[in-house]
């Protein structure tokens, strides 16, 4: 009988030993994804306010869409409709990956040498 209040008195032992870390657990995973929410929350923030703050109007006029339909009717050899104009900037390229990715693209697309 001994034996079997000792094996039990060990078995509530473990088992709140268990579940004590358990629960630790669950806080700790609550608190770490908390404070992630948080900081990505304020992240964003400073992110808008900062693309707020450098926001640029650039002036597309009829001008410019005029020279660049010329140029790009006269580098493929066809009418060109040019239906949207979006400028980039150093920061707005995407880094070096995008930008080779554009020149792989641009390099693509075969334009024949005039002959003179």
């Amino acid at each position: 009988m001994e034996r079997i209040l000792e094996s039990l008195l060990v078995m509530l032992v473990g088992m709140t030993g268990v579940f004590t870390s358990l629960v630790l657990l669950a806080g700790m995973i609550w608190f770490f994804r908390w404070a992630d929410e948080g900081l990505n929350a304020w992240r964003i923030k400073k992110y808008a306010e900062k693309v707020e703050a450098e926001r640029v109007e650039d002036e597309i006029n009829d001008e410019l869409i005029a020279v660049l339909s010329a140029a790009a009717a006269t580098a493929l050899r066809k009418s060109v409709v040019v239906k949207k104009v979006q400028f980039l900037s150093q920061k707005t390229t995407g880094g070096s990956w995008a930008v080779t990715g554009r020149l792989n693209v641009m390099a693509s697309h075969a334009i024949s040498k005039r002959k003179s």
